[in-house]
């Protein structure tokens, strides 16, 4: 007995170290879009950015066929990554395998492990869908890009900043709300202040959720069953918006 017990729990531990399934590791794909490779050379420097932008155009340039991995790269230390011409996929690589693709980028785009840039692969890799141009910016080239244009560092903050109280709020919703209160939160946001919401699918507000359609679908039908929200064809109305507010309160 004691022996059958023991390769019981060999077992045990031996399905737990497979780690996430298939289904979670492209549901995390998804939910990486919106994290990584969002912010723009534009963003940074503004329409003044003259300085800034003679600077980047300085820094060494590395060429990439396609197939090419372009990060991780051998630069050491925290490095952010400017696609100067081409496109540059960003996946992320399953158990088996086999790469889910997470997004495409284009040039004017930045990405990699920069703290001070509010970057992170979180594990993702970057690979060049055809022959792209990229630039390798580190900490001490940025630093210096800020201090040729200070208003560099200014765009930063003003975007990184409502990025990091969106986080924190999605933060504390996944960790102390039920899925149902994460949708009605949703709906009064894409709403935007009025009482209908339209254009967007299940599966839509599944990835911005980082949940499966499934749970926003029922989700739905819950808000629906109580009679605060009514659905439409790609069209919802927010019947009680009171209640939806009440929900959205942690």
């Amino acid at each position: 007995m004691a022996t059958a017990s023991k390769r019981g729990s060999k077992t045990k531990r031996k399905r737990r170290t497979k780690g996430p399934s298939e289904k979670i590791r492209s549901l995390a794909a998804i939910s990486l879009k919106n994290k990584v490779g969002y912010l723009k050379l534009s963003d940074l420097v503004g329409q003044n950015g003259n300085a800034a932008e003679a600077l980047i155009d300085k820094l060494p340039k590395r060429n990439f066929k396609a197939g090419d991995t372009v990060y991780p790269s051998s630069q050491k230390g925290p490095v952010a990554c400017l696609v100067r011409s081409g496109h540059v996929n960003i996946v992320r690589a399953a158990s088996g395998g086999r790469d889910f693709e997470v997004k495409g980028v284009e040039a004017g785009t930045i990405f990699g492990d920069m703290p001070m840039l509010g970057q992170s692969m979180l594990g993702a890799r970057a690979v060049a869908a055809d022959a792209a141009k990229v630039t390798f910016i580190t900490v001490g080239d940025f630093e210096k890009i800020v201090s040729a244009s200070p208003s560099v560092g200014i765009n930063l903050a003003k975007y990184i900043g409502p990025r990091l109280v969106d986080a924190e709020r999605r933060h504390e919703q996944s960790a102390f709300q039920p899925v149902t209160s994460r949708v009605a939160a949703l709906l009064l946001k894409l709403s935007g202040g009025a009482k209908e919401v339209t254009g967007y699918t299940h599966q839509e507000m599944a990835d911005i959720l980082g949940v499966y359609r499934e749970t926003v679908t029922n989700g739905i039908a819950e808000l629906k069953a109580d009679q605060v929200i009514k659905v439409g064809r790609k069209r919802i109305t927010l019947v009680d918006m009171a209640a939806l507010r009440k929900m959205e309160t942690i």
